[in-house]
């Protein structure tokens, strides 16, 4: 009898400490188990389960936090889909690399010469950036500078 009430208080216990992880699910659909450190406008600061060593990942790359504690369900973004050329206009342009942990990383689409006359996300320059990152199926577009200061562009997907 002590057994079983000892085995009842083990699986219950497991159960209570496990219901107070935190779960990030991915846009992909991967689950990281953890606690939350911190929550910005664009990255979250994270542990993974058993671990003390903290990990960044941009809320682009997040569908959604699910709170351990509470069980509160907070949306972080909404999944960008992007099926070819004519979706060009879904493409996101983004200015810091903080906006990219957690995504991968794709060809460079733009030189320097390309995006000397890159004012903003409304410009032609933007337009051309988006239009190849959406035919090449990337749904971010990266726009920062090399060693030598020149801009460059990457495409980023999920």
């Amino acid at each position: 009898m002590k057994k079983i009430i000892l085995l009842f208080a083990l699986v219950f216990g497991f159960n209570i400490a496990s219901a107070q992880v935190d779960v990030i699910k991915k846009q992909i659909g991967e689950t990281l188990r953890g606690r939350i450190i911190s929550v910005d406008d664009n990255v979250i600061v994270f542990t993974y389960e058993g671990q003390d060593v903290p990990y960044t990942i941009a809320k682009n790359a997040v569908e959604k936090i699910t709170y351990g504690r509470t069980g509160q369900v907070v949306q972080t973004s909404n999944k960008i889909t992007v099926n070819g050329q004519a979706d060009w206009a879904k493409v996101v342009i983004l200015e810091n690399v903080d906006n990219t942990k957690g995504l991968e990383v794709g060809p460079r689409i733009g030189e320097s010469a390309d995006l000397s006359n890159y004012q903003s996300e409304n410009s032609a320059v933007a337009r051309r950036l988006k239009t190849e990152a959406a035919r090449l199926g990337y749904q971010f577009v990266l726009i920062t500078t090399d060693a030598s200061s020149n801009k460059i562009a990457y495409g980023y997907k999920y």
